[in-house]
């Protein structure tokens, strides 16, 4: 089972989300060196709670695996629209 953070702990500034509590994932294979690309679109656009889990990392020769959380329809779709 994934987890995935949120910001409502005192202890550590996050808490401990699970997966489950999204709406909705998407799965996606991006090649080596794409991820930081994405990371930065999504915090400029998403307008509610979203994370993300490496699965498996890029390499030269496979790439990576990531698994993104949102809260939002509108933030999903259009994440899906740009990179699925």
């Amino acid at each position: 089972m994934p987890v995935t953070l949120n910001k409502k702990s005192k202890t550590f500034g996050f808490g401990i989300r699970s997966a489950e509590s999204f709406n909705h994932m998407i799965k996606i294979s991006k090649p080596f060196g794409s991820i930081d690309t994405i990371i930065k679109w999504a915090r400029a656009e998403m307008s509610s709670e979203w994370r993300w889990q490496l699965v498996q990392p890029s390499s030269d020769y496979a790439p990576g695996q990531y698994i993104f959380y949102f809260d939002n329809e509108a933030d999903y779709l259009a994440f899906v629209l740009k990179f699925a």
